[in-house]
């Protein structure tokens, strides 16, 4: 039956299954932490000639380097993922 506020009352109230604030049927909350699945992955080296790299790969799998030169010069180099 689709909420009707002449018979349910508040939408909330309604969801709730007419139980009190709280209690009755709620909605699933994650509480902790995001793992480490859910985050951007970095991984940071250096190349044979001192140049400094950093690489984050997040959720869809989009690759962004950045890149260090000894001189100071920077450059960033990204990769798309089209799936």
């Amino acid at each position: 039956m689709p909420h009707d506020p002449e018979v349910h009352g508040t939408f909330g109230a309604y969801m709730r299954g007419g139980a009190p604030l709280g209690q009755g049927r709620t909605t699933d909350v994650i509480t902790v932490e995001p793992t480490w699945a859910t985050r951007d992955q970095v991984t940071e080296w250096r190349s044979e000639d001192g140049s400094r790299f950093k690489r984050v790969t997040d959720q869809a799998g989009h690759e962004t380097t950045q890149e260090t030169t000894l001189d100071g010069r920077e450059k960033q180099h990204v990769r798309i993922n089209l799936r």
